[in-house]
């Protein structure tokens, strides 16, 4: 990454301060909370944020989802500020007013806004609040926005709005450089990190090989949200040709979205009904590792997500496609297999080039753990995040609540000067 990265890895080395004397008031701005990639790491930061020093609240525009009991029972308050269907339309705007009040009124010092549409708009609402940080994530590529206003609008905040975005890819961070035209000392990388020692601590699987009626056999997983980008219907066309040659495997589908009906009529259709299994989103996701021999990812677009650290964490051969974030990741022909997006005949032979060859899918699945292990440990990514936060509060030390600071540029500019 750039060189503002190597200043925030060394204030996040030294950050034991806050602004003022109480804890710092940080707004997490998610939209909904499914078991998903960025929904995920929001728990697991809030989970470990210093309370010390950061005092978190968290902001949706529907308080929906899987996680959401997760998040309520660490005892953060979460406030819905309901937005309409169209981006302008009455019900959005006021939404968007009573946000802006409540940022206000609770002094919030911190706007971190997580995902999708808050990407777009909150940045906004943190202005014209007064609050005196705002920072956007990009975990993923910014595939739903394909020109036209939204895209103008993007690069607008990102450029003009935001001290900084956090992203967890090199992928993502061009993409905003070259597509959006973001200053490159805007950009900083956190990179992406999972709960280690959940994975590691995790039961055997008897009991939802079990459930799933999937004990002794060979299993053939993916995880991830039934979305189209997650591409699943490539993943069930590989399925049906492995199937034809491997009566002894089983493929197991681990998610829930909109999808799930026509990926099940799929299946049917396919003639695979009954080797594939629909296990829905599930808070077991450790133990349901342990029952696969090869993990597969078939998206059309990614970040790095979670879903394939948390299978190399778990010791499992991953063939995944060459997009976005994955190759930072899933180093080919060592850790896994990458193939081309929309490829099924390309996915079904890696596949079965690692059903086949034991010793060398053991090989690398060793090798994932390593990298797992060695890069992508959460506590560390919120130890750069925590960093980053008191940096930019920096030029509010003493007035928290004042006329906006310093940019990312500034300050890196001034350090490098120092």
């Amino acid at each position: 990454m750039r060189s503002v990265n190597r200043v925030m890895q060394a204030k996040t080395q030294t950050a034991t301060r806050a602004v003022g004397q109480l804890p710092v008031k940080v707004a997490f701005w998610a939209g909904s909370f499914e078991r998903a990639g960025t929904q995920q790491f929001l728990l697991e930061l809030l989970r470990r944020i210093d309370r010390e020093r950061f005092d978190p609240v968290v902001m949706s525009t529907v308080r929906t989802g899987e996680l959401l009991s997760d998040i309520e029972s660490l005892g953060i308050e979460i406030h819905e500020f309901g937005t309409g269907r169209m981006l302008l339309s009455p019900a959005t705007i006021c939404g968007l007013f009573r946000a802006a009040r409540f940022l206000k009124r609770e002094r919030v010092a911190v706007l971190d806004c997580m995902l999708g549409l808050t990407t777009l708009i909150g940045p906004f609402v943190g202005r014209v609040a007064g609050v005196p940080v705002v920072l956007n994530n990009q975990r993923n590529l910014s595939y739903w926005i394909r020109g036209g206003f939204r895209e103008a609008v993007y690069g607008f905040v990102n450029r003009k709005l935001v001290d900084a975005v956090l992203v967890n890819s090199a992928a993502a961070e061009n993409e905003l450089v070259e597509r959006f035209g973001v200053p490159p000392e805007k950009v900083i990388s956190v990179g992406t990190g999972i709960d280690l020692g959940r994975i590691a601590g995790a039961g055997a699987g008897d009991e939802p090989a079990n459930e799933l009626g999937l004990a002794d056999r060979i299993v053939v997983g993916i995880v991830a949200k039934l979305s189209p980008v997650k591409g699943h219907q490539y993943f069930l066309e590989a399925a049906a040709e492995i199937a034809e040659a491997r009566p002894d495997v089983a493929f197991l589908v681990v998610g829930d979205g909109i999808r799930k009906r026509e990926l099940e009529e799929m299946a049917a259709e396919l003639g695979i009904a009954d080797r594939v299994t629909f296990a829905g989103a599930r808070d077991d996701v450790p133990s349901l590792l342990k029952l696969m021999d090869v993990f597969v990812l078939s998206s059309l677009s990614e970040g790095s997500p979670n879903a394939v650290l948390e299978a190399m964490a778990a010791g499992l051969p991953v063939v995944a496609t060459d997009v976005g974030g994955l190759p930072e990741i899933v180093i080919d022909g060592e850790s896994g297999i990458l193939v081309p997006p929309g490829d099924s005949g390309a996915l079904a032979a890696a596949v079965r080039e690692l059903l086949d060859d034991p010793t060398r899918a053991g090989t690398m699945g060793r090798a994932g753990l390593a990298l797992a292990m060695d890069r992508h440990d959460i506590e560390k990514v919120v130890r750069e995040v925590e960093g980053i936060m008191d940096h930019l509060l920096d030029p509010f030390r003493g007035q928290v609540f004042g006329e906006h600071g310093r940019s990312v540029s500034e300050s890196v500019r001034l350090e490098q000067r120092e």
